[in-house]
C-alpha cells in the first residue's frame, strides 16, 4: 500500500525523479539535486549519498563517490575537514551521510 507523506505518495525508487522532484521511501523523503541522489529522514537535513572513499593523498582521504539519481555513482572531492565540493559548492560533513 503506498502512503501520504509531506503530501507526496510513497515510491520503490528515486531513479525516475527529474531535478528538484522530490518522492517519500518508506520513512525517507529523497529528492533528485542536480542528478545527485539526497535523502531527508522524517523532515530533517537533506544529505548526500557517499557510498565510498577513494584516493588517499599525505594520509588523508582526497576523494569519495556520492550516489546519483540514476544508481550510478561519481567522485567528487572531500577535503580535510571533511567537506565535499558538489557542482563547484563545498558542503560540510553535516550534509553528506555514509
Amino acid at each position: 500500500m503506498q502512503g501520504d507523506f509531506f503530501g507526496m505518495r510513497e515510491q520503490d525508487s528515486a531513479a525516475h525523479l527529474k531535478d528538484g522532484e522530490e518522492a517519500v521511501i518508506g520513512a525517507w523523503r529523497v529528492r533528485n539535486f542536480g542528478g545527485y541522489h539526497q535523502s531527508s529522514e522524517q523532515g530533517g537535513r537533506w544529505r548526500f549519498y557517499v557510498t565510498g572513499f577513494g584516493r588517499i593523498v599525505a594520509g588523508e582521504h582526497v576523494e569519495c563517490s556520492l550516489l546519483r539519481i540514476d544508481g550510478t555513482t561519481e567522485t567528487v572531492p572531500i577535503d580535510a575537514a571533511g567537506c565535499i565540493t558538489v557542482m563547484g559548492r563545498r558542503y560540510g560533513a553535516e550534509s553528506w551521510a555514509h
